[in-house]
């Protein structure tokens, strides 16, 4: 895989969490993955297309999603009711938005979907492409990870 497109998209996660959620994520080692297997019950799905085709796969966990939504809403949020959803959901879109930006900057034009958010114990994504696995922890260890599935295209 191109290292062009791998620190676009830790440049983008690492600018936009730190501009919106007011932290310094720590990203772990990034890997090739054969699958993907969402650890957590909250999924964010942002497809991507022009010079590389995909999709960005954002994975949280409900303690961290709270924390995430309290802190884009700028107060204490307990729940996780349709307008915390759509935060969530923009979190994504602004973070895909973002790697977009990253990769133009690397030669890659990509335009992006609109964020699919998905709830549930058991979500199984399957998606066909080189998958670029990369751990982040945000609030705590391991709480946050993001998969990049990257189909044909490429410089």
């Amino acid at each position: 895989m191109d290292a062009r497109i791998i620190n676009s998209l830790i440049s983008a996660v690492k600018s936009t969490f730190n501009m919106v959620l007011k932290v310094e994520p720590n990203i772990a080692k990034p890997s090739i993955a054969k699958s993907i297997e969402p650890k957590y019950p909250i999924v964010t799905v942002i497809g991507f297309n022009g010079d590389i085709d995909g999709n960005l796969i954002y994975s949280f966990n409900k303690e961290t999603a709270i924390k995430v939504v309290s802190t884009m809403m700028g107060m204490p949020y307990e729940n996780l009711d349709e307008l915390a959803l759509s935060a969530l959901g923009e979190l994504g879109n602004m973070t895909s938005g973002s790697i977009a930006m990253e990769l133009e900057k690397n030669s890659y034009t990509v335009d992006i979907t609109p964020p699919t958010v998905i709830t549930g114990k058991e979500i199984q994504v399957t998606a066909e492409g080189v998958i670029l696995k990369l751990p982040l922890n945000i609030f705590s260890e391991g709480d946050f990870e993001v998969h990049m599935v990257i189909r044909g295209g490429g410089k």
